[in-house]
């Protein structure tokens, strides 16, 4: 199944209104299952880069094809793997928990989304995670 573009929307607009719900000015970048940017917003107030590290966060959810806090935890304490795996990939890769993998219906992972401008734990929260 495709990542609509009304399905990328609505879910970007519902994270950033969750955000928000916590006083948090975000960005969130919705992409699909080719890594390319279906919906991407930035709240008023935002910081500059948040787009570009929600974007970060939601290709390192999909590359590794579990959430950025997974991945985070998987390379906690190893401090040679964050940056080999940041050298192996090819586009930003943002090793920071705020995004999670947007499935269909039938469970298959359809593309992610990742949300920045908060903590860390706000920024997942508020991806729907």
């Amino acid at each position: 199944m495709v990542l609509a573009l009304e399905v990328a929307l609505s879910l970007a607009q519902a994270a950033l209104a969750r955000a928000g719900s916590r006083g948090v000015q975000a960005s969130v970048a919705v992409i699909d299952a080719s890594f390319h940017l279906k919906a991407g917003l930035r709240a008023d107030g935002a910081g500059p880069a948040t787009l570009e590290i929600a974007f970060g966060k939601a290709r390192a959810a999909l590359s590794f094809g579990c959430s950025s806090r997974e991945i985070a935890a998987a390379l906690a304490g190893n401090a040679l793997a964050g940056p080999s795996v940041l050298a192996s990939l090819a586009g930003p890769i943002v090793l920071l928990p705020g995004a999670v993998l947007v499935r269909d219906e039938a469970g298959a992972v359809i593309g992610a989304i990742g949300v920045a401008g908060g903590a860390p734990d706000d920024d997942e929260w508020a991806a729907g995670g």
